[in-house]
Protein backbone atom coordinates (compact mmCIF):
# COMPACT_ATOMS: atom_id res chain seq x y z
CA UNK A 1 0.00 0.00 0.00
CA UNK A 2 1.19 3.33 -0.98
CA UNK A 3 0.80 5.39 2.63
CA UNK A 4 3.15 2.32 4.05
CA UNK A 5 5.45 2.79 1.45
CA UNK A 6 5.47 6.54 1.95
CA UNK A 7 6.16 5.67 5.42
CA UNK A 8 9.61 3.47 5.10
CA UNK A 9 10.83 5.86 2.35
CA UNK A 10 10.65 8.80 5.05
CA UNK A 11 11.95 5.86 7.89
CA UNK A 12 15.32 5.88 5.61
CA UNK A 13 16.48 8.54 6.30
CA UNK A 14 16.90 8.23 10.24
CA UNK A 15 19.05 5.30 11.35
CA UNK A 16 17.66 2.02 10.54
CA UNK A 17 16.52 -0.16 12.99
CA UNK A 18 14.99 -2.92 10.45
CA UNK A 19 17.30 -4.61 7.91
CA UNK A 20 14.48 -4.94 6.39
CA UNK A 21 14.48 -0.84 5.36
CA UNK A 22 16.38 0.11 2.29
CA UNK A 23 19.51 2.68 1.90
CA UNK A 24 18.77 5.88 0.12
CA UNK A 25 19.90 5.78 -3.96
CA UNK A 26 20.86 9.51 -4.90
CA UNK A 27 20.57 10.30 -8.60
CA UNK A 28 22.25 13.66 -9.55
CA UNK A 29 23.00 16.33 -9.83
CA UNK A 30 20.98 17.46 -12.73
CA UNK A 31 19.13 21.40 -13.55
CA UNK A 32 15.62 21.85 -13.50
CA UNK A 33 14.22 23.09 -17.17
CA UNK A 34 10.55 24.52 -17.59
CA UNK A 35 8.88 24.81 -20.78
CA UNK A 36 5.59 26.51 -21.44
CA UNK A 37 3.22 24.54 -23.04
CA UNK A 38 1.10 26.94 -24.86
CA UNK A 39 2.25 27.27 -28.50
CA UNK A 40 3.17 31.00 -27.87
CA UNK A 41 4.85 30.65 -24.82
CA UNK A 42 8.03 32.68 -23.94
CA UNK A 43 8.78 30.45 -21.02
CA UNK A 44 11.70 28.27 -21.57
CA UNK A 45 14.48 28.02 -18.80
CA UNK A 46 15.56 26.79 -15.84
CA UNK A 47 14.93 26.75 -11.85
CA UNK A 48 17.06 28.11 -9.38
CA UNK A 49 16.62 28.04 -5.07
CA UNK A 50 16.32 31.12 -3.57
CA UNK A 51 16.64 31.20 0.31
CA UNK A 52 13.71 32.44 2.63
CA UNK A 53 14.62 33.64 5.83
CA UNK A 54 11.96 31.68 7.38
CA UNK A 55 12.16 29.70 11.28
CA UNK A 56 13.35 27.15 12.60
CA UNK A 57 15.49 26.95 9.29
CA UNK A 58 15.95 28.51 6.34
CA UNK A 59 13.33 27.25 3.31
CA UNK A 60 14.35 26.97 -0.45
CA UNK A 61 11.86 27.84 -3.09
CA UNK A 62 12.29 27.87 -7.11
CA UNK A 63 12.09 30.78 -9.10
CA UNK A 64 12.86 31.03 -12.85
CA UNK A 65 15.41 31.98 -14.74
CA UNK A 66 14.85 32.56 -18.49
CA UNK A 67 18.42 32.00 -19.55
CA UNK A 68 19.57 29.25 -22.29
CA UNK A 69 21.39 27.11 -19.79
CA UNK A 70 22.30 27.03 -15.85
CA UNK A 71 24.85 28.92 -14.30
CA UNK A 72 28.02 26.69 -14.24
CA UNK A 73 29.40 26.27 -10.57
CA UNK A 74 25.95 27.68 -8.88
CA UNK A 75 24.72 25.15 -6.62
CA UNK A 76 21.23 26.52 -6.61
CA UNK A 77 21.22 25.54 -9.98
CA UNK A 78 21.43 21.63 -8.85
CA UNK A 79 19.25 18.95 -7.34
CA UNK A 80 19.33 15.51 -6.89
CA UNK A 81 16.35 12.65 -6.27
CA UNK A 82 16.54 10.14 -3.53
CA UNK A 83 14.75 7.23 -4.33
CA UNK A 84 14.82 3.30 -2.08
CA UNK A 85 14.42 0.95 -5.54
CA UNK A 86 11.13 -0.28 -4.26
CA UNK A 87 8.71 2.05 -5.12
CA UNK A 88 8.01 2.95 -8.99
CA UNK A 89 5.02 3.69 -11.39
CA UNK A 90 5.38 1.47 -14.31
CA UNK A 91 9.03 0.95 -14.70
CA UNK A 92 9.65 4.63 -13.30
CA UNK A 93 11.08 5.25 -10.15
CA UNK A 94 9.48 6.95 -7.04
CA UNK A 95 11.03 9.33 -4.62
CA UNK A 96 11.70 12.59 -3.91
CA UNK A 97 13.97 15.93 -4.39
CA UNK A 98 16.46 17.44 -2.71
CA UNK A 99 18.39 20.27 -2.91
CA UNK A 100 22.38 20.04 -3.70
CA UNK A 101 23.13 17.70 -1.35
CA UNK A 102 27.03 19.60 -1.12
CA UNK A 103 26.15 22.17 0.73
CA UNK A 104 25.16 22.72 4.38
CA UNK A 105 24.98 20.12 7.41
CA UNK A 106 22.80 16.68 8.06
CA UNK A 107 19.72 17.33 8.95
CA UNK A 108 17.91 15.84 12.30
CA UNK A 109 17.39 12.62 10.34
CA UNK A 110 20.71 12.32 8.60
CA UNK A 111 19.06 13.83 5.36
CA UNK A 112 21.81 15.71 2.66
CA UNK A 113 20.32 18.39 1.35
CA UNK A 114 16.73 19.84 1.93
CA UNK A 115 13.45 17.37 0.91
CA UNK A 116 10.92 19.13 -1.68
CA UNK A 117 7.24 19.53 -0.62
CA UNK A 118 4.24 21.31 -1.09
CA UNK A 119 3.12 24.28 1.47
CA UNK A 120 -0.71 25.27 0.37
CA UNK A 121 -2.51 28.28 1.81
CA UNK A 122 -6.25 28.23 2.40
CA UNK A 123 -7.40 30.69 0.09
CA UNK A 124 -6.23 29.43 -3.09
CA UNK A 125 -5.66 26.36 -5.30
CA UNK A 126 -1.60 27.09 -6.25
CA UNK A 127 0.18 25.07 -3.79
CA UNK A 128 4.48 26.03 -4.08
CA UNK A 129 6.96 23.64 -3.94
CA UNK A 130 9.76 24.07 -1.30
CA UNK A 131 12.31 22.70 0.25
CA UNK A 132 12.98 22.15 3.96
CA UNK A 133 9.66 22.56 4.94
CA UNK A 134 9.51 19.19 6.54
CA UNK A 135 11.08 16.33 6.39
CA UNK A 136 8.00 13.94 7.52
CA UNK A 137 5.52 15.40 4.06
CA UNK A 138 7.87 14.51 0.82
CA UNK A 139 5.54 14.59 -2.18
CA UNK A 140 6.64 11.28 -4.23
CA UNK A 141 8.26 12.21 -7.49
CA UNK A 142 9.36 10.84 -10.64
CA UNK A 143 10.19 11.30 -13.89
CA UNK A 144 8.69 9.51 -17.20
CA UNK A 145 10.41 8.60 -20.50
CA UNK A 146 10.58 11.87 -21.80
CA UNK A 147 12.41 13.34 -18.07
CA UNK A 148 9.22 15.26 -17.47
CA UNK A 149 8.77 15.67 -13.94
CA UNK A 150 5.39 14.43 -12.72
CA UNK A 151 4.08 13.79 -8.84
CA UNK A 152 2.52 10.62 -7.78
CA UNK A 153 -0.42 9.67 -5.62
CA UNK A 154 -2.47 6.70 -4.56
CA UNK A 155 -5.95 7.90 -3.77
CA UNK A 156 -8.53 10.48 -5.76
CA UNK A 157 -11.49 11.73 -3.80
CA UNK A 158 -13.42 12.30 -7.40
CA UNK A 159 -13.94 8.59 -7.26
CA UNK A 160 -15.58 8.47 -3.72
CA UNK A 161 -19.57 7.54 -2.73
CA UNK A 162 -21.23 7.41 0.33
CA UNK A 163 -20.79 4.91 2.61
CA UNK A 164 -17.70 3.17 0.61
CA UNK A 165 -14.23 3.27 1.20
CA UNK A 166 -11.90 5.40 -0.98
CA UNK A 167 -9.68 3.30 -3.26
CA UNK A 168 -5.98 4.06 -1.92
CA UNK A 169 -4.33 1.28 -4.63
CA UNK A 170 -4.53 3.84 -7.41
CA UNK A 171 -1.41 5.07 -9.04
CA UNK A 172 -1.82 8.13 -10.71
CA UNK A 173 0.68 10.71 -12.21
CA UNK A 174 -0.12 14.07 -12.32
CA UNK A 175 1.73 17.14 -14.22
CA UNK A 176 0.51 20.20 -12.85
CA UNK A 177 3.55 22.30 -12.74
CA UNK A 178 3.00 26.62 -13.68
CA UNK A 179 5.19 29.13 -13.22
CA UNK A 180 3.22 32.28 -11.30
CA UNK A 181 4.35 35.17 -9.20
CA UNK A 182 4.19 34.47 -5.91
CA UNK A 183 5.01 35.69 -2.29
CA UNK A 184 6.31 33.72 0.03
CA UNK A 185 8.16 35.42 3.26
CA UNK A 186 8.76 38.55 1.20
CA UNK A 187 10.18 36.82 -1.21
CA UNK A 188 8.72 37.40 -4.98
CA UNK A 189 9.09 36.44 -7.90
CA UNK A 190 8.39 33.88 -11.29
CA UNK A 191 8.25 30.83 -9.07
CA UNK A 192 7.43 27.04 -9.38
CA UNK A 193 3.99 26.24 -8.25
CA UNK A 194 1.14 23.62 -8.82
CA UNK A 195 -2.23 23.81 -9.75
CA UNK A 196 -3.78 22.14 -7.83
CA UNK A 197 -7.06 21.47 -9.52
CA UNK A 198 -9.13 23.90 -12.20
CA UNK A 199 -8.05 27.22 -13.28
CA UNK A 200 -5.63 28.99 -11.36
CA UNK A 201 -6.74 31.52 -8.49
CA UNK A 202 -3.73 33.14 -8.84
CA UNK A 203 -4.10 35.34 -12.62
CA UNK A 204 -0.51 35.46 -13.21
CA UNK A 205 0.05 31.50 -13.63
CA UNK A 206 1.33 29.97 -16.53
CA UNK A 207 1.43 26.29 -16.73
CA UNK A 208 4.77 24.60 -17.99
CA UNK A 209 6.33 21.36 -18.28
CA UNK A 210 9.23 20.77 -16.09
CA UNK A 211 12.32 18.74 -17.04
CA UNK A 212 15.18 16.90 -15.85
CA UNK A 213 17.96 18.30 -17.79
CA UNK A 214 21.06 16.43 -16.95
CA UNK A 215 24.29 18.35 -16.13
Amino acid sequence: MKIQSILSLLAVTAVAQDDDIPDLITDGPFALRVKGQARNSSVDGYLYAVAAPSFPEVYLFLHYDAGSAPIADNSSYRFYFNYTGRMQTGTDELGFFVSDITIGEPNSVGLLGKAMSLQYRPNTNVAVPAFGVSTSTVDLTGFDKDYKVFLNYYTDDATYVPNQPGNFSLDINYYHWAICWQTYYSISGPTLSWIITGQPHNPTCEPVDLFRSDL
